[in-house]
């Protein structure tokens, strides 16, 4: 069954997919310069990533007229799917927090005359507030790391403040039955019914304005982009299909699976991606280190000489392929500044404040990123990773998650 449930960031097709995946990072890049230059084409969408929670899944259980609603763990071999407040209890009692927010999705969302199955990110029940920012009114709602803010004024504030619920659509569903549900990334919330409940945003953009397109300056620094992504390619194309096999084959201490780690490891530390010649100094480091962790593990000598000859090889691997490792890192530093690009522009055309909350009261920060979907063909993260996925490891910055533990199970 397809279903949606994880994206990766266009940076990292290159180490996911190696050739392929840096070819379709290419045509994703191409799709918003054109969609960017007022050009976009009905095959190519782009929406906004809330910061939602959690995920629910509600409609029409397939086969009945029985509305339903759940987290991801409507698709597990045990299913557990809520028809009514008694499921509710039964199947998430363990989690309070949980059982409210679904217990206010069933009373609410079937309202809306929901056609079929539909995914979607809970944004508000009970829990939003008005608060004042810079001497206007907002109504405020926090349903994970980030705090969003309608202004009074803007259509949406009265109907927040009306509203029971908050949710943003973002996934439709197809199927006869639940084991043959497909997931396609969109869903049109001008076909639901209107209800002062239930404040239903989707997740689409709808036209760029002229603000928002590029400008000359901006394609020709795209273009040099470009061009240097293919130079890159061509010196890194081999390399990069040798490290996608080691990550599917799922050993650990082969290069490929530590390199993925590596990559995100310079985000959890809130640094950019440095000069390739230190890039390559570190990682082999790194990589050398953490095989060595995994020798110092066991016992045998049998064990340790395995181990210690995956040491040997991962090495040899990187020594004979340094330009290439070169390449990798300065492509995939590339690939990140042509999609923050694109990510700043869309910034700009936001109606709804995003904030981090502080010990000092709210700070201004992006939204947690976008969603570039090519029908029929997938879709890709859109984030700007040191502003977003840097707060969220950061402990201090995470919010109180005890009322979604048992999602999903």
């Amino acid at each position: 069954m397809s279903k949606n449930t994880h994206l990766e960031h266009l940076e990292d097709s290159i180490i996911l997919d190696g050739q392929s995946g840096a070819k379709d990072a290419f045509i994703f890049l191409d799709d918003l310069a054109r969609s960017f230059s007022g050009k976009s084409t009905s095959n190519f969408t782009v929406t906004t990533k809330w910061d939602g929670a959690p995920a629910v899944f509600c409609g029409n259980y397939p086969g009945s007229k029985s509305f339903f609603v759940g987290t991801k763990s409507v698709f597990n071999v045990d299913a557990k799917v809520n028809f009514t407040p008694a499921d509710i209890k039964r199947n998430h009692g363990h989690a309070p927090g949980l059982v409210e927010k679904l217990e206010a999705s069933l009373t609410y969302l079937p309202a809306l005359g929901i056609k079929g199955m539909a995914q979607g990110d809970l944004l508000f029940t009970n829990d939003k507030k008005t608060e004042v920012i810079d001497g206007v009114k907002h109504i405020t709602f926090k349903p994970n790391t980030i705090t969003y803010a309608i202004p009074e004024g803007d259509e949406l504030y009265e109907k927040a403040k009306k509203a029971k619920l908050g949710v943003v659509f973002h996934t439709t569903y197809t199927g006869g039955t639940m084991g043959t549900m497909n997931a396609t990334f969109g869903y049109d919330v001008s076909k639901l019914n209107k209800s002062n409940d239930v404040l239903v945003l989707s997740a689409e953009i709808g036209s760029l304005g002229k603000n928002v397109l590029l400008t000359e300056v901006e394609k020709n620094k795209l273009i040099k982009l470009k061009q240097s992504s293919n130079r890159l390619l061509s010196n890194a194309g081999s390399f990069l299909d040798e490290i996608a096999s080691q990550i599917e084959a799922k050993d650990q201490l082969t290069v490929g699976p530590r390199l993925k780690i590596f990559f995100n490891k310079y985000v959890r530390e809130g640094k950019s991606v440095p000069a390739s010649g230190k890039f390559v100094k570190e990682f082999t480091s790194y990589f050398e280190g953490e095989v060595k962790k995994a020798v110092d593990k066991v016992k045998t000598p049998k064990a340790k000489a395995t181990k210690l000859a995956k040491l040997y090889a991962g090495v040899q691997f990187i020594e004979d392929n340094i330009n290439a490792l070169k390449s990798t890192s300065e492509l995939y530093k590339v690939i990140q500044s042509a999609k923050e690009m694109f990510i700043t522009k869309l910034e700009t055309g936001e109606r709804i404040g995003t904030y981090l909350r502080t010990e000092d009261g709210l700070q201004v920060t992006s939204p947690e990123g976008y969603v570039a979907i090519k029908i029929g063909q997938g879709a890709t993260k859109l984030v700007n990773r040191l502003k977003f996925s840097q707060a969220n490891f950061k402990k201090d910055t995470l919010p109180t998650k005890k009322w979604v533990e048992g999602n999903g199970s």
